[in-house]
């Protein structure tokens, strides 16, 4: 029985803590660990930021068109040398379930936008309400930034999942510019939903 409980808890942590390249030992302290998961959050969201414009292609993982999932999966092994499941649905399940109002950036969306039960959407939160993703459909298609606020993504919505661990309030509260490209300057906040 103690041993079920201990694994059935350790689905509910956030799968990403020791299994990339500058990951904290477990022996890192509270304020290393922070940091290290900080830094990894800030890389992801450059990466990500730098496929904006990237058309949308089913099935697709690379700069000449790429998927909602592909977007993600491209963006973790970019940014961490990590390969996390490929599809949306697969994405749900690995993923940590966490309430909106704990989201921080790096985090990910769910959307059900075929009207049935399953995950069919996934993007990337970056902070002030706001994700980038692939959409396939809408005014502008390809990677783009969207906000949970919008009538369709509102209705949509399914969930937040956290690949990487939760970094503490102590260590958030600012603002960050990306580094990457024609992408320099835009920002991400760490810190509440606004």
């Amino acid at each position: 029985m103690a041993v079920f409980a201990l694994c059935a808890a350790g689905l509910n942590a956030a799968p990403l803590q020791y299994g990339f390249p500058f990951a904290p030992l477990a022996s890192a302290s509270p304020a290393e660990r922070a940091g290290a998961f900080l830094l990894a959050r800030e890389r992801l969201l450059d990466v990500a930021i730098s496929y904006e414009g990237t058309p949308y292609r089913l099935g697709g993982t690379t700069r000449r068109g790429m998927d909602c999932s592909g977007f993600v999966y491209r963006s973790f092994q970019e940014a961490l040398g990590v390969a996390v499941p490929r599809t949306s649905e697969s994405m749900f399940l690995w993923s940590e379930r966490i309430a909106l109002e704990l989201i921080q950036p790096g985090d990910l969306v769910f959307f059900r936008t075929t009207g049935t039960a399953r995950i069919t959407h996934v993007g990337i939160y970056t902070g002030g309400g706001s994700f980038i993703h692939s959409a396939s459909q809408g005014r502008v298609t390809g990677v783009i930034f969207s906000n949970l606020s919008e009538p369709y993504w509102a209705r949509t919505y399914a969930g937040a999942g956290r690949a990487l661990p939760r970094v503490d309030p102590a260590y958030l509260g600012y603002e960050a510019e990306s580094g990457a490209g024609a992408n320099a300057g835009r920002r991400f906040f760490f810190g509440a939903r606004r």
